[in-house]
C-alpha cells in the first residue's frame, strides 16, 4: 500500500536521504535547491535524480540507461523522483511543482523580503522543500478569504491533463525503509549497494 508522507512531517524530518532504483540504494549528496531549477519543466525527473547524486552515480545509472541490454527505464526513474519529492514536501509532485515554480519566479523578491526578517531562503531550499513549499502556501493564500482559499487550493491540487491519478504510485514506507538501510551500506563503502 502507499503512503503519503505529510507537510508536517516532511518539514520536521527533513527530506529522504536516499532512495532506491532497481534493487540498488543511492545516497542523496545533491541540495535539494536543484528542486528550483528542475520543477519548473514537464520532464524533471532524470535530471533532479543526477542532480541528488554524486558525478559517479549519475553516470552510472546514465550508463544503464544508454546499455540497450540494461533492465533499467526511464519510467522506473521518473516513479522514483516523483516518490523522492512528494516525501521530501508532503505534498503531491505537481502540487509541489506549482509552490516551487513560484519561488523560483519570484526568487529576487521573496529572497529579499525574507532576508530583511531574517529568514535564509536559500538555505531553506537546501534543506527542507517541504518548509520551502509551506512558505509559499502561506504567502499565496495570504489575505484571501475561506471561499478563495478553498478554489485556490483545488486548483493547486488538479494534476496535469497527462497524469492519471489512478495510476501514480507513491514511495511506499517499505521502499524508504530499505533504501535508507542500503543507503547507510553504501555510505560505508563508498557508493551505490545492491538492495536487501
Amino acid at each position: 500500500m502507499s503512503v503519503r508522507v505529510e507537510a508536517w512531517r516532511a518539514a520536521l524530518h527533513g527530506p529522504p536521504r536516499s532512495f532506491a532504483l532497481d534493487g540498488e540504494a543511492f545516497p542523496v549528496t545533491g541540495s535539494w535547491s536543484c528542486l528550483l531549477d528542475r520543477l519548473r519543466f514537464e520532464a524533471w525527473q532524470r535530471d533532479v535524480l543526477y542532480d541528488l547524486v554524486d558525478d559517479a552515480s549519475a553516470g552510472y545509472l546514465d550508463d544503464r540507461l544508454d546499455d540497450p541490454g540494461d533492465s533499467l527505464t526511464l519510467r522506473q526513474m521518473r516513479r522514483v523522483a516523483e516518490g523522492l519529492v512528494e516525501a521530501a514536501t508532503g505534498r503531491r509532485w505537481w502540487v509541489a511543482q506549482k509552490l516551487i515554480a513560484s519561488v523560483a519566479d519570484q526568487w529576487a523578491d521573496l529572497d529579499g523580503a525574507l532576508l530583511l526578517r531574517g529568514v535564509d531562503l536559500a538555505a531553506l531550499a537546501a534543506e527542507s522543500p517541504a518548509r520551502v513549499c509551506n512558505l509559499m502556501h502561506g504567502l499565496l493564500v495570504e489575505g484571501r478569504d475561506t471561499r478563495e482559499r478553498d478554489v485556490f487550493d483545488f486548483k493547486l491540487r488538479q494534476p496535469p491533463p497527462w497524469v492519471d491519478v489512478r495510476q501514480v504510485e507513491i514511495m511506499s514506507a517499505e521502499e524508504q525503509g530499505a533504501a535508507y538501510m542500503a543507503a547507510m551500506g553504501g555510505v560505508r563503502r563508498g557508493g551505490p549497494v545492491s538492495g536487501p
